[in-house]
């Protein structure tokens, strides 16, 4: 593969191509780095001077954008990754106005680029992760991080697990009225597949048919058997089909024989195949919970765990899930226990993060008791949303996507982009126009065909009319202008104006909201900037990530003088620990062992009006952001919502870890994030040897959005 994989592609390094298509491209291909220099992989020579990436940076992407080349174990470089994302922005354009793009819309492609590759501004991960590939044009959904539907018929549930097989997470609101059990109960019987070859890929549709026979030459016995395809199209099928069959039967079988093993690499999306086995067993659940309920309409609570035994089936990219139910409606009790000691015995529901949607404003009282059941189940559930707010911010509101910084209606998704606003101190105008040129490729990803013979058209259509855009900032804590109005809300002006002329000039229809604020773990990590909204825990932290046991760069990492440990919790992961360290942000002093910390000490009402200022000066949409708080401050939580109810959409609350203390003093055997010393940090890096991160790499595991929890910190 061309290390210019998109440019070359449409133009083969042949000098009769040149003659014959090279002119009107000329300048453009210049600027892409694809003279015939460059193709053979010569630096170009007006490259811009880019600060390298951290090693945590580089490790992380390898992670989870640059994809995998053939079949050698070799992936892209973060060039490699930037040029097939611009070659997906340039197929967007020239498709959206129908014809080739002008020199200076060209010149204006390069100047993304140049963006990008300084880790400056960044499309959403997905778009990072699959534009540009052959599945992102097939399955054009595939671009979107996220959506929202409410589940109340087969097509919705089919829905839902097509997207999560794309690795999108999905919002949803379960509704009674129409989805129901068996006619009557079933005996299942699963046939598991033998394959061992993991290149025999079985045939890609579901086979189906209903037969009747004699049982003991005596007993007439109506027979359902489904073969399940090969293919992402047939598993999103599955569940319709169970849910659909209103015949009489006796028995019913399940024939997984057609997939492939596990440890398959999917070519489409570039992650790992679980093989059958997840799917059997999600199967098993659900024919069980449609056993119980045959006859009957399915409840709020079946639909939830109907969901979220989908979310388990999926590969290396796991589901993210958010579920959503009215306050005050039937089940909404039995909704916000749904996950206490779910690890016992429903351990499914770990998919979902559950919260309650407020059509009225709560009282102290109900703010309370929600904030106890909170605090029994663990600090974080059930959450809970103004949805009365969000309709004022967004007419077409019905819910949001799992980390909640988007609002959307009913089949809609998240579209998102990022500028680290940290990388632009004392340059605001360059601010601007990087914020002007990543709106203008936000809205451009609106420009997508849904209809692609598995989701409802309605996904189309209100795409078609919407057309949300998701600008987002990170690294706000690193920002000197972040704490003048003024300054944020002209930059939100920028933004706004280059959305709406991007639509303009394509003749479409401007985007009804345009700016968001998401969590940002994993692209704040990669840009090498805090995470969002978040203020780190300290000045110098240790971060363990997670990596697959077998992951040839663990070895690389050891080597140079990293420290690698078994995660306590997955035998098949390692951890290895990276220094990161925040001298531009401020901190609070204590002290530990008579060693001084910078640690981060604020309290929950000050990260709350950092949340309101931005939902007041910046967000079209949500501020995601993660409130730490201690249960002692959980009537000062409630005294600020209930006077600032109005600005309040929704936030996520997590019970704080006190970064004066270790993972042995908190009774952990590991933190994700450690606070340290700036002698023991020192210490650290003064022994690590240079690491480069090589382009043959296994895939390292992804746990960002896991069990339906939002990146942060």
């Amino acid at each position: 593969m061309s290390t210019r994989g998109f440019l070359t592609a449409r133009f083969p390094n042949t000098t009769e191509h040149w003659i014959n298509h090279g002119i009107r491209y000329q300048p453009f291909l210049l600027r892409c780095y694809c003279s015939f220099d460059l193709l053979r992989g010569d630096p170009p020579l007006n490259a811009p001077s880019i600060t390298p990436p951290s090693i945590r940076a580089e490790v992380i992407t390898r992670r989870s954008y640059n994809r995998p080349i053939g079949d050698e174990g070799v992936f892209e470089t973060w060039d490699q990754t930037v040029s097939r994302v611009i070659g997906h922005q340039l197929w967007l354009w020239e498709r959206a106005q129908e014809k080739p793009l002008k020199p200076a819309q060209l010149e204006e492609l390069e100047d993304l680029r140049a963006l990008m590759l300084a880790r400056k501004a960044l499309p959403s991960g997905r778009t990072l992760w699959l534009g540009g590939t052959e599945v992102s044009k097939r399955r054009e959904s595939t671009q979107f991080n996220c959506s929202f539907l409410r589940v109340n018929t087969v097509y919705d549930v089919c829905d839902s697990f097509h997207l999560l097989l794309q690795g999108c997470g999905v919002g949803f609101e379960p509704v009674v009225g129409t989805l129901n059990g068996f006619s009557k109960p079933v005996v299942l019987t699963v046939i598991r597949s033998a394959k061992t070859d993991k290149s025999d890929k079985g045939c890609e549709e579901n086979v189906e048919r209903f037969t009747r026979g004699l049982v003991r030459g005596a007993t007439d016995q109506r027979h359902w058997y489904i073969k399940v395809g090969d293919s992402a199209e047939a598993w999103a099928k599955l569940p319709g089909k169970l849910l659909a069959n209103k015949l009489l039967c006796e028995k019913l079988t399940v024939d997984f024989s057609e997939i492939r093993p596990a440890g398959t690499r999917l070519k489409s999306y570039g992650w790992i195949s679980s093989g059958d086995e997840l799917l059997a067993r999600c199967v098993e659940s659900i024919v069980a919970l449609l056993n119980k309920r045959a006859g009957q309409l399915l409840t709020r609570m079946d639909i939830l765990d109907i969901m979220n035994h989908l979310g388990t089936t999926l590969s290396s990219r796991r589901s993210a899930e958010i579920c959503l139910m009215p306050y005050g409606s039937p089940e909404w009790v039995e909704f916000t226990r749904a996950k206490k000691d779910y690890w016992v015995h429903n351990p499914h529901r770990g998919q979902s993060n559950n919260s309650l949607l407020f059509y009225t404003k709560p009282s102290v009282k109900e703010l309370g008791d929600i904030f106890s059941a909170m605090v029994e189940a663990g600090g974080s559930e059930p959450g809970f949303i103004n949805a009365v707010a969000a309709i004022k911010r967004a007419a077409w509101f019905k819910g949001c996507n799992p980390c909640a910084e988007i609002l959307l209606g009913d089949k809609s998704f998240c579209n998102l982009v990022e500028i680290d606003v940290g990388k632009f101190n004392g340059d605001y105008q360059g601010l601007c126009e990087a914020a002007r040129i990543i709106a203008r490729a936000n809205y451009r990803q609106t420009c997508v065909e849904l209809r692609d013979g598995i989701l409802q058209e309605t996904w189309h259509e209100l795409n078609e009319f919407l057309r949300l855009t998701g600008v987002g900032l990170t690294g706000i804590v690193r920002w000197k202008d972040g704490s003048d109005p003024s300054k944020v809300r002209g930059l939100k002006t920028i933004v706004k104006l280059a959305v709406h002329n991007m639509a303009d000039e394509l003749a479409l229809p401007r985007s009804q909201a345009t700016t968001t604020l998401k969590p940002s773990g994993t692209l704040g990590k990669i840009m090498d900037t805090t995470e969002g909204l978040h203020k780190p825990l300290g000045r110098y932290i240790i971060n363990n990530v997670k990596f697959s046991r077998h992951d040839t760069i663990v070895a690389a990492c050891i080597a140079a003088g990293y420290r690698s440990f078994d995660d306590p919790n997955d035998p098949t992961a390692i951890l290895v620990s990276f220094p990161v360290a925040w001298e531009d942000v401020e901190f609070d002093t204590v002290e530990r062992d008579g060693k001084t910390l910078h640690v981060n000490l604020e309290s929950a009402v000050t990260q709350l009006d950092r949340y309101k200022f931005w939902m007041q000066n910046w967000v079209d949409h949500n501020a995601s952001v993660t409130i730490s708080y201690d249960p002692s401050e959980v009537p000062a939580i409630i005294e600020w919502i209930d006077m600032h109810w109005e600005h309040y959409v929704g936030v996520s609350f997590l019970f704080r870890a006190d970064p004066t203390k270790t993972a042995a003093d908190l009774g952990y055997p590991y933190l994700p994030q450690e606070v340290t010393t700036k002698e023991a940090y020192d210490e650290y890096v003064s022994q690590l040897r240079p690491l480069v991160v090589s382009a043959s790499s296994e895939e390292i595991m992804d746990a960002e959005c896991a069990t339906g929890a939002c990146p942060m910190r």
